[in-house]
């Protein structure tokens, strides 16, 4: 035993227990929370000092030099004990203060009485120091689920259970009669819980600090993923906002010819009445000029509708619809000097095609309007319906003789607000563009091409059948 007390072993053990605490307090003095890191480091360094005492024995007053020793390896190890308490998030408490202080004093009371009392004591009071250490990092591997505390609990329990039975054998046996095997097992123990103690409490700080940063993670996500719903909702705004826009535009667009109408057979009739006295006349005025006004609140009805279809999402639920009775439709729309003008020629095998009639009235009316009003009033516009084989769909052509689409507005002729040369003609650069959002619900396209000799042919391709 003799061996194991010699200066050059009690220093080399000193040495290892002053490195492993800078180690530890060079990687984690940015990472960990000082109070707990201050404790943790100070307790070890208070064990160096310990066996640095222990190891100058023979230099200094026996007595006095091994009274210090473990009056410092008692407050080493309760500042052990202290920091995991703080890691476990409680506080280190009166109770462990007084046992440390009771334990210096039972120490010192006991040194003078010989061997007998001393070495059971100098043994028993460190395994209870390292069952409290054990007791503390089970339940810090408890509540964090740590696999680093759950490694300190069971090093520490093995080191405590060596020095509590180290101390009952200095009771049952005379020291004369000591085995070294305890002894050696109680060192070997110690050393390894002091070593692994340092790492796991590495680990759990790492453990710690991961577990910080994947929160600020998700608190970032979180954040990012609220400004990114801000976002979205301010665009679903500004879509909405510019949706009533064009909507209000769109109905302007629509209701000005039909209500001008109106206005021109109410004028009509008035006209008529002051100056007939013939009563069929005055009557034929006034189902003239209902028959208009019957045409407007169809119209109003139709725009209105189509509109609210406009700003839905997606293709639309077609219908099987009467192609002859939808161009009945469309060209009722138009004034009576526009409707004259159309030249419809039929040439589609089928009488019936799946469409959304109400937007496609609406597109068809629009097409057929640009083309009595751009081109000159004594030619005529040529409606074609045709069948296409490659791929299934319905073709309709609208034809005029008008001055056709400059090149630099052929790219741009179906977006928003785009207006041939002739400003003379009312509108808002709308019908076009709604004639494209109608060909893109129903699947299909709108495409221009020159007119032979001059003029434009708008094609609408509107599929048919199973798109799959």
């Amino acid at each position: 035993m003799s061996g194991f007390h010699a200066p050059s072993f009690l220093l080399a053990v000193a040495l290892l227990y002053l490195t492993l605490p800078l180690l530890v307090w060079v990687l984690l003095r940015r990472r960990h929370p000082q109070p707990n890191l201050g404790l943790w480091c100070g307790g070890g360094l208070l064990l160096a000092v310990a066996f640095t005492l222990l190891g100058l024995r023979g230099a200094a007053p026996g007595l006095l030099t091994t009274q210090a020793a473990y009056g410092v390896s008692y407050a080493g190890m309760a500042m052990s004990v202290a920091a995991l308490r703080l890691e476990a998030g409680r506080s280190p408490g009166r109770l462990l203060a007084g046992f440390t202080l009771g334990a210096m004093v039972v120490t010192l009371m006991t040194q003078p009485l010989g061997p007998l009392p001393r070495q059971p004591v100098t043994s028993a009071l460190p395994g209870l120091f390292g069952t409290w250490l054990a007791w503390t990092a089970f339940e810090l591997a408890r509540t964090r689920n740590s696999r680093s505390a759950r490694l300190m609990a069971v090093l520490y329990a093995l080191s405590a259970v060596a020095l509590l039975a180290r101390a009952l054998q200095t009771v049952l046996w005379p020291p004369t009669q000591q085995a070294d095997a305890l002894f050696f097992a109680s060192l070997v123990t110690s050393l390894a819980s002091s070593i692994s103690g340092n790492i796991g409490f590495v680990g759990m700080a790492l453990d710690l600090a991961r577990r910080r940063e994947q929160e600020q993670q998700h608190a970032l996500q979180a954040l990012h993923d609220n400004q990114v719903a801000m976002e979205t909702a301010a665009r679903a705004r500004e879509v909405v906002a510019s949706e009533r826009s064009r909507t209000t535009r769109l109905l302007a667009h629509e209701v000005r010819q039909p209500l001008h109408n109106a206005a021109v057979a109410l004028q009509s009739a008035m006209g008529t009445l002051a100056h007939s006295r013939d009563p069929a006349e005055a009557a034929r005025a006034i189902e003239q000029a209902q028959g208009v006004i019957r045409r407007v609140s169809a119209t109003l009805d139709n725009t209105v509708a189509a509109t609210a279809l406009l700003g839905s999402e997606g293709r639309l639920s077609a219908v099987d619809t009467d192609l002859q009775v939808l161009i009945d439709l469309c060209l009722g729309d138009l004034p009576p000097e526009s409707r004259a003008r159309i030249r419809v020629d039929y040439r589609a095998d089928a009488r019936s095609a799946q469409l959304e009639p109400t937007l496609m009235r609406l597109a068809l009316r629009n097409l057929l309007a640009n083309a009595t009003l751009y081109a000159p009033r004594d030619t005529p516009v040529d409606l074609r319906v045709l069948d296409s084989d490659q791929p299934l769909a319905l073709v309709i052509e609208v034809a005029d003789q008008g001055p056709g689409i400059l090149a630099d507005l052929r790219e741009r002729i179906f977006d928003e607000g785009v207006r041939g040369e002739q400003t003379t003609v009312p509108g808002y650069g709308l019908g076009l563009h709604v004639v494209k959002r109608v060909a893109r619900l129903h699947g299909g396209r709108i495409d221009w091409r020159p007119n032979e000799p001059h003029g434009s042919i708008f094609r609408l391709t509107l599929p048919q059948g199973d798109p799959g």
